[in-house]
């Protein structure tokens, strides 16, 4: 066990001293967590579930560890997507008056307005949360003002505090000293070399055939690298990477395993979805959407890219399709 009195105080070993202060009451919540993630990474179906949100300061305090312990990037990153989907839920069971406590915690200016049955956000906070959130009915140009503020709903507000969440379990993560983790939990570190050696059973590459990768779009090119690092991309941004790759080529089972790492995989579902998409059900073969729907969704990575900033240049098979001419 780490002695706190070695080392100088910060907000990690602050979290290391809770924990040691604390350590007999916390070993079966480990041993828990470790349970379920074995659980899940076995049935390859990963959701985590039976989380006491309502203990969430406890598992505020060890999750981070969990993660960084087992140190496995995309493990890491469907762990904290799949919290995320388990504390929206939980968020989702409260009453308007709880969800505006909830926020306060958080330090999220967030007041419920008893009159209008609606939650008035300031601009700031809802364009730094929101952004993260795929779907149009969460951009600011849709939004009703009122003063400085924004009038939302209940479930824009859950998935405000959904996204700040995740977001501090990330940085609560990136924060930790793997080897600091693993001498924490060295009385787990039977279970925790168990789930590493799944997990690099489990861990795919991305096979593109013979499509050329080096004449991809920029976004396409990021959301194909927050697949293989576990991210869980929004409904568009899978829709864009599945009509664009039929689109130049890829055949099904290509597409169908490049989505193998992302944390809520799930094959069946995967080809269902991308049979849909390129038209085998459906009927039609779906093109990606425009660079100008990906910019209003905030998924166009185009940064200082010269072809993404010419004129002409709408559509990420446009792009594409530029780039092998130049190539030729």
């Amino acid at each position: 066990m780490l002695d706190p009195e070695n080392i100088p105080y910060n907000e990690v070993n602050g979290m290391i001293n809770e924990f040691n202060v604390r350590n007999g009451e916390y070993v079966d919540i480990v041993f828990r967590i470790l349970d379920n993630i074995d659980e899940q990474l076995k049935s390859k179906n990963f959701k985590i579930r039976g989380l006491e949100w309502n203990r969430y300061s406890d598992w505020k305090l060890l999750l981070p560890f969990v993660m960084k312990s087992i140190n496995y990037p995309v493990f890491s990153n469907r762990f904290i997507n799949s919290c995320r989907e388990s504390y929206e839920h939980y968020l989702d069971s409260m009453e308007n008056t709880e969800i505006e406590l909830k926020s306060a915690e958080f330090g999220i200016s967030i007041t419920y307005d008893r009159e209008i049955n609606q939650f008035k956000v300031p601009i700031f906070e809802f364009t730094k949360y929101c952004s993260r959130i795929s779907g149009f009915e969460y951009r600011l140009t849709f939004q009703s003002f009122y003063g400085g503020d924004v009038i939302i709903g209940k479930n824009a507000v859950i998935k405000m505090l959904r996204e700040y969440f995740a977001v501090q379990l990330r940085e609560e993560t990136s924060s930790i000293d793997p080897e600091r983790a693993r001498e924490l939990f060295k009385p787990f570190s039977d279970r925790i070399e168990e789930i590493r050696t799944i997990l690099k059973e489990q861990s795919k590459t991305t096979d593109l055939g013979g499509v050329d990768s080096s004449c991809f779009p920029p976004c396409i090119i990021h959301f194909l690298n927050d697949i293989k690092g576990g991210v869980n991309l929004p409904h568009l941004a899978r829709f864009t990477v599945v009509s664009f790759l039929n689109n130049i080529g890829m055949n099904e089972q290509g597409i169908i395993e490049s989505f193998g790492t992302v944390p809520d995989f799930s094959k069946k579902v995967t080809e269902y979805q991308v049979r849909h998409i390129i038209g085998e059900i459906s009927g039609t073969k779906y093109s990606p959407p425009k660079c100008v729907t990906l910019r209003s969704n905030h998924l166009c990575y185009w940064d200082n890219d010269e072809l993404c900033h010419k004129e002409f240049m709408t559509h990420p098979l446009t792009y594409y399709k530029v780039k092998k001419k130049e190539k030729r």
